[in-house]
């Protein structure tokens, strides 16, 4: 295999992957998006002008297609639900029974960003002390197939205080919740982090998830075997002493009060998983980690434990968007192009994914014979290394700037 045969092989799979959504039309908004998926995947980029570099081979056109692209993105006469729907669907039918669904928010600052819509106050993490800047905040769904080593994102989801219509945190989250688990159903294992400890949250979660993992504050109450209602913190150290010991963890039968968290009168059995060991720098801290329905159900505190420390694939999923695909580095300033442009990322990603399912020799080749990395600087992600591959294969082949999406 050379790299004309790659590069044809990989342009006819990725054509009939945006078929799927209509995507090659000869005109119109889903044109334009199909335009900016090949862009991301071909050159490593979300910006516009980029993507206009595979339709352009002259300047004066380059600028057109740039407009074009622009003008479509954030085309106010199209109503994208319904195709923002079946991408989540569509990359949800990937997703296996015992996958890991990583859930999280970040940030996407803009600090010398002055004229974009609804813009609002986020701190950027990336910096050093965190300062607080303009930009949006962003929820994210990833899903990690552990035995394949296959990650992608399920929705990537803006969301601004100074949006119309805006309610509060917990009812966006409640949405997007609600739109996984219709897509899902009962596919894959949850996993949160303490930012998603919360009354509102945790009534989301009993309505309609059947798994999931939550790490919890050590202050958050809860009501012991007994009937009794303690801190978390205090139901560990009382397991830690007086429970067996299962996979270097203790388990601990619980329920959160009915009067803080809103739930059926038949509430589902929930359980507190207290590993045995600590962690942190001069003190000692504890995962305390609230789980629905894996124990009992042929998992045990050890799968759990190991489940949980996977969560950080979604923290390796921004990496991936951040440093393969700098998505972060978007110049839109409508905040509708903002939330189909990350729809496009998603759409990307998932090709990554149906890439190393059906094409295994292309990613194998893309490693040994166009990715030559040193050991030491290459990604632990295979995700990673194929995505930074796909603009090296489209520069070896000299065709991707002759290419169009209606060839």
């Amino acid at each position: 295999m050379d790299a004309k045969d790659a590069f044809h092989c990989t342009s006819a799979l990725l054509r009939d992957y945006l078929e799927r959504f209509d995507m090659c039309t000869s005109r119109g908004p889903l044109r334009a998006l199909g335009n900016l998926v090949s862009g991301i995947l071909w050159t490593g980029s979300v910006q516009l002008t980029n993507a206009a570099r595979l339709l352009a081979d002259t300047p004066l056109r380059l600028a057109h297609e740039a407009d074009r692209l622009s003008l479509q993105l954030e085309n106010r006469h199209w109503d994208h639900r319904e195709w923002m729907a079946a991408v989540l669907q569509s990359l949800a039918d990937q997703v296996q029974p015992d996958d890991l669904i990583p859930i999280d928010g970040t940030d996407l600052a803009k600090p010398y960003a002055r004229r974009m819509q609804w813009q609002c106050t986020v701190q950027d993490a990336s910096r050093p002390y965190k300062p607080l800047v303009q930009g949006y905040w962003c929820f994210g769904s990833y899903a990690w197939k552990p035995t394949a080593e296959m990650l992608h994102s399920l929705i990537l989801r803006p969301w601004s205080q100074n949006a119309p219509g805006f309610v509060s945190e917990n009812d966006c989250i409640d949405r997007w919740f609600w739109s996984i688990h219709q897509a899902l159903g009962d596919k894959g294992i949850w996993l949160m982090d303490r930012g998603f400890d919360r009354p509102e949250i945790f009534t989301s979660l009993l309505r309609f998830q059947k798994r999931w993992i939550v790490r919890i504050r050590d202050n958050r109450t809860l009501i012991g075997p007994q009937g009794q209602c303690k801190p978390a913190i205090q139901w560990a150290l009382e397991a830690l002493a007086t429970r067996p010991e299962r996979g270097l963890a203790v388990t601990l039968p619980v329920r959160l009060p009915p009067e803080r968290v809103r739930q059926a009168p038949e509430a589902p059995p929930l359980w507190l998983v207290v590993p045995t060991y600590g962690y942190g720098q001069g003190k000692e801290e504890r995962w305390l980690l609230l789980t629905r329905g894996l124990i009992g159900n042929h998992v045990g505190p050890r799968q759990i434990r190991h489940d949980y420390v996977l969560r950080w694939r979604a923290e390796d999923a921004r990496r991936f968007f951040g440093q393969i695909w700098h998505f972060e580095k978007f110049l839109t300033r409508s905040f509708l192009a903002l939330e189909r442009m990350l729809t496009c990322v998603t759409l990307a990603s998932g090709f990554i994914t149906l890439l190393q399912e059906h094409e295994p020799d292309i990613c194998n080749w893309l490693e040994n014979s166009v990715l030559r990395i040193p050991q030491d600087d290459e990604p632990q992600i295979r995700a990673y290394r194929i995505a930074r591959g796909l603009p090296i294969l489209a520069g070896s082949a000299k065709e991707v700037y002759s290419m169009t999406v209606n060839a």
